[in-house]
């Protein structure tokens, strides 16, 4: 993924930087804080700027033929068959990216608590696209519908910290979610033009914060 580190007076005015840099839009950002200053008239006087860090979390459309994405589905059946052996996947399109969909016995062997077997799965998959074939879009993959419910649990928890930001004037924040989870929080929390979110943690796995924008 493409990263970018951008600085400015503000949070805001550093992460408008950063999609200008990378051609795109704030939600499609993993924006993480490296530097905030403590205050807007603190700023002025210490010459303190806001430093973040700008991870690209999807790229262009990149053109993509049958061949190797049949292919792609055959190593991924080929993983699945030995947790399975009736298990087969379809393919559908979630925008730019395929998703590749585990059939099985219905029992969420394929899912994991909260996941962890399905974003194994996937990261395996990714890995070999990245290694094979590589002019492949991300690919994502789910089981029994787990993504869409998921992301509803999320837009639904989104909501609730926006309520609760805005009642206590003051940031609050997620427990640690994984980029993807992360986006979603990040493009719900975009409808509230008086909030602002930014990713805080080392790793892979970051809260998000929610904090109402100074005025």
């Amino acid at each position: 993924m493409q990263s970018i580190e951008t600085e400015a007076k503000t949070v805001q005015e550093a992460i408008g930087l950063a999609c200008e840099q990378l051609k795109t839009t704030e939600d499609k950002l993993d924006i993480e804080i490296i530097q905030n200053p403590s205050g807007r008239l603190f700023s002025i006087f210490s010459g303190k700027k806001a430093i973040i860090k700008a991870t690209l979390l999807t790229g262009p459309r990149s053109f993509f033929d049958d061949s190797a994405l049949s292919q792609l589905k055959n190593m991924l059946e080929k993983i699945v068959k030995q947790i399975d052996a009736a298990a087969h996947i379809n393919i559908d399109m979630t925008g730019d990216e395929p998703v590749f969909n585990i059939v099985g016995d219905g029992s969420g062997i394929f899912i994991g608590k909260k996941g962890n077997t399905l974003n194994a799965i996937q990261f395996i998959l990714n890995k070999i696209r990245l290694n094979q074939f590589n002019h492949l879009p991300h690919v994502t993959v789910d089981s029994e519908s787990y993504r869409s419910r998921h992301k509803s649990s999320l837009t639904q928890l989104s909501k609730q910290l926006a309520e609760k930001a805005k009642k206590r004037s003051g940031p609050v924040s997620t427990n640690l979610l994984n980029p993807s989870d992360r986006r979603v929080v990040h493009l719900e929390l975009k409808k509230h033009a008086d909030l602002i979110t930014w990713s805080k943690g080392e790793g892979n796995l970051k809260r998000v914060v929610i904090a109402p924008k100074k005025k």
